[in-house]
Parts: structure tokens; sequence; C-alpha cells
């Protein structure tokens, strides 16, 4: 009835961590978690830079995220992500205020 942790990794701010539950011995949960203030502070300074002529920086996109796009397929959607930027959830995320 016991349920026992792994820490399966740690690293720049992205723990993942193993979950086994005695009463499911099949089963087995990998939870994500990743500290994003930092990211979010990084976005708020590339922010404040004047865009490029050329090349615009539309977000910096969390590696939880990244992870997420991979495992559902849509990493090289780009129109799924132009979605994901324009998402007013993900506001904190971006560099740039216009619409991608």
């Amino acid at each position: 009835m016991s349920t026992k942790k792994l820490l399966l990794s740690s690293f720049g701010g992205l723990h993942e961590v193993a979950y086994f539950d005695e009463m499911r011995p099949g089963d087995l949960l990998i939870k994500t978690a990743q500290d994003c203030d930092p990211i979010i502070e990084a976005a708020k300074v590339i922010a404040d830079e004047p865009p490029g002529k050329d090349f615009r920086h539309v977000a910096v996109i969390p590696m939880q995220v990244m992870d997420q796009a991979m495992r559902e397929g849509w990493f090289a959607d780009r129109k799924r992500w132009r979605q994901w930027a324009n998402d007013s959830d993900n506001k904190k995320f971006r560099t740039w205020g216009g619409r991608v």
C-alpha cells in the first residue's frame, strides 16, 4: 500500500522522479517538474532588448514543454509552436509581444 520514489535526475532546475506503487507493480509513473522562475526572468531580460530586423526572438521554451512536444509528436510542427507561443497561458515565456 506504499509508494516508493526514486529520483532519476536533477539538473538545471529540471527534476524527474519515478513512482512505484506496490499495489500496481506493473505501472510506473514518472513525474517531471521544472523551476521556471529563472526562465521567466531570462525572457524578461531578452524582451527588454530591441528586436532585430531580420531575426526576432519570440519566446524562451522550458525543457518540460520541449519534452511534451516530443512525446506528443508536435516538436517539428510550426503551426503547433505558433499556437503554443500565442496562447495567453504562455505569455510569461514570450520575449516579443506581437503575434507569431
